[in-house]
């Protein structure tokens, strides 16, 4: 790509055409040797012409990837040189992709881009092209906006460069653009955190009671950068400290949101297109997984709303399996609840040790209630110390615990964003008084089941049966065994769901792809495995019969399978999204040179193309156009928000498929859920 890229840029006037060069459809014909077979006409010319750039211009050394590479080096270039710089070779590749759309590779040889030139310059002579005309402008608007960041940070002071279609903040221009918005937020102190809470209030839901902070993407062309308010929060976090005589604070903040908003846009992590996630390839897919992780740091914040950390705390931290250890987790809940209810979503929540305990009604004694806020609660200092560097996500620790331990009193930041702190901190009290993973993950099965039981679902849970020798050898797999964590049924629909704890690592959150996959893999790929196993039974052999001598018979019902995840996976979980992540590896092999790791992808994978090879899936699933139609991705407080809905079987099925047909490209299941049941309603 270096070659062509450099050739494209060397000698503007090598791409400057002449539109006016050829006076007829028999001009060209004569030049290039076109040879008439029936009548004479421009339009067989024309696709002549149009079949010599494709044949001239294709090869194997260009990927589709690369391709697009080049496109977008060309176009940051010129929009942000006030369309100066490389015009005649943006205009160039422009039109390629404009006559031609793509290919499936591209030549690197220097003389075939030559020749290409000449054969769309007499193909554009033929279609009356106009200098001025700007057919293929609209296909760069995003280039449009992020050339607009790049002349602000230019102007600013901070040098940008632009790298085979990444705009990089060269030199020192990065620890200066950082250093100057850790110089403001050192001088606002705790105004900052105060400031950031109150802009993204606006954005607050009071349905949902959450956030909406992922705007949905524009179906016209009018794009704006994001704010991204995720990395604003977390740098607000790690300047918790007091400041005085502050003069408008409001509008150093503001500095702030300027210089953060051009620094990520420059980063091209935002999706601005609505249609830009629906058609990726394997070779597509990797990145895309990763630009929306980052997106969610950066932009969007964790959630969890009050309620459902209330629900999945209890359902699991009162369970009779923690019995045994030696451990008191009431006190816990009971501040969790408190603070819930007193805390408000626009501004911190301070509060004392004595206001707890006179809340409580005696029920904790002062000591128990002092240590147990002390355990769950940082020094100022602590929280997300020195944390500016936007990949650095090691540093961010602000969920870690719940509370911040101000003088004498306490800080409850958020009641939403800062909720999964008083999870971690039981599950490391149970950690440290026994309990290992295997009990963890019991809990976390006890807390569906109490959750389906409360909403009047009947279901199947923890149902184990054999796999006969010739399942095992039909999907190639090893197992004997296999478990169903739930199966729930309806008259017409048999929806079987497998929970998996595992999170997204600080490693995937920083930017690793690897890892990223690697989380994927253990969650939602092992999870979507295990049901395709037990789909793959029940139509074998038209039902599963248990170890426990219970049977699910098929009955000519359909079959959802349901990955279900602990936390969320954010923008992941978005059900097109998830489809295009299955499509665009079913096939694939994942080669990252690192063996270990590989292995622990590629078997979910394995199994997964095993099962959609067999004549059944073949025969079910590979005719249509989305043969994952019946794979679904939820968290659990996702799971509770539909349960919420629910009095029954049939209920539950109704509002799972709620969002099944819709997709806004905002990918937060929450503002679609919404959205879907307020049409409905």
């Amino acid at each position: 790509m270096e070659s062509v890229l450099e050739l494209l840029e060397s000698n503007e006037n090598n791409w400057s055409m002449n539109f006016d060069r050829y006076n007829s459809f028999i001009d060209v014909s004569e030049s290039f040797g076109y040879d008439f077979k029936t009548q004479k006409n421009t339009h067989d010319v024309q696709e002549f012409l149009k079949e010599k750039i494709k044949n001239t211009l294709y090869g194997d050394k260009l990927s589709q990837v690369d391709f697009e590479k080049l496109q977008d080096h060309l176009a940051l270039r010129y929009f942000s040189s006030a369309e100066v710089e490389c015009k005649n070779a943006f205009k160039f590749v422009g039109l390629i992709r404009y006559v031609i759309n793509r290919l499936e590779s591209y030549s690197a040889s220097l003389e075939s881009w030559f020749l290409v030139r000449d054969y769309l310059e007499a193909y554009l002579c033929l279609s009356n092209y106009s200098h001025d005309q700007n057919s293929y402008s609209s296909l760069y608007n995003e280039k449009k906006l992020i050339s607009k960041s790049i002349l602000f940070l230019n102007k600013k002071g901070f040098k940008t460069t632009i790298e085979a279609g990444n705009v990089v903040l060269s030199g020192d221009s990065e620890d200066r653009l950082l250093q100057a918005i850790s110089y403001r937020f050192k001088k606002l102190g705790y105004h900052s955190i105060h400031l950031t809470l109150d802009c993204i209030s606006r954005h607050y839901n009071n349905d949902t009671k959450r956030y909406f902070l992922r705007p949905e993407p524009s179906i016209s062309l009018d794009y704006s950068a994001d704010i991204p308010w995720g990395y604003l929060f977390n740098v607000s976090l790690a300047n918790l400290h007091n400041a005085k005589n502050v003069k408008r604070p409001d509008k150093i903040f503001l500095e702030c949101v300027e210089l953060s908003k051009h620094y990520f846009c420059v980063k091209n992590l935002q999706t601005l297109n609505k249609f830009s996630d629906i058609n990726h390839r394997y070779d597509t897919i990797l990145p895309a997984i990763q630009k929306h992780i980052l997106y969610d740091q950066y932009f969007s914040i964790d959630q969890v709303k009050s309620d459902h950390i209330i629900e999945m705390i209890e359902g699991m931290f009162t369970s009779s399996l923690i019995d045994s250890l030696s451990v008191n987790l009431r006190i816990y809940i009971d501040v969790l609840k408190w603070v819930s209810y007193k805390s408000k979503h626009n501004e911190p929540l301070v509060f004392s040790a004595d206001e707890i305990f006179h809340a409580f009604n005696y029920k904790h004694l002062v000591k128990d209630i002092e240590d147990a806020l002390l355990f769950m609660s940082f020094q100022t200092n602590e929280v997300n110390t020195s944390y500016l560097k936007p990949d650095e996500i090691s540093k961010r620790n602000y969920f870690e615990k719940p509370f911040v331990k101000v003088d004498s009193k306490y800080l409850y930041v958020n009641p939403i964003i800062c909720n999964y702190g008083f999870y971690n901190c039981l599950l490391e009290l149970c950690k440290s008084s026994g309990a290992d993973g295997n009990l963890i993950g019991k809990k976390a099965e006890e807390l569906v089941e109490k959750l389906l039981d409360r909403s009047g679902v009947k279901f199947h849970s923890n149902k184990e049966y054999k796999v006969p020798k010739f399942v095992s050898k039909e999907l190639c797999i090893q197992s004997q065994k296999r478990e169903c964590d739930f199966i729930i049924e309806t008259n017409d629909t048999i929806i079987i769901v497998e929970l998996k704890r595992k999170t997204l690592t600080s490693e995937a959150r920083a930017g690793d792809t690897l890892r990223s996959i690697i989380d994927l893999s253990q969650s939602f790929l092992h999870a979507l495995a295990q049901t395709g196993c037990h789909e793959y039974m029940l139509r074998r052999n038209g039902k599963i019969e248990f170890d426990d001598g219970s049977i699910i018979e098929l009955s000519g019902r359909k079959v959802e399978r349901v990955a279900l995840s602990l936390f969320g996976f954010f923008g992941i979980q978005d059900g097109s999204f998830i489809h295009q992540v299955l499509g665009s590896l079913i096939n694939a092999k994942i080669d990252s040179g690192s063996v270990e790791e590989d292995i622990k992808i590629n078997k979910q994978l394995t199994e997964l193309r095993n099962q959609y090879r067999t004549d059944i899936f073949v025969n079910l699933y590979c005719e249509g156009s989305n043969p994952f139609f019946n794979c679904r991705f939820f968290s659990v407080p996702q799971f509770i928000e539909i349960l919420s809905n629910t009095t029954n079987n049939e209920q539950f099925e109704l509002e799972l498929n709620r969002t099944r047909h819709v997709s806004t490209g905002c990918k937060d299941w929450f503002k679609e859920y919404q959205f879907v049941r307020k049409l409905k309603a």
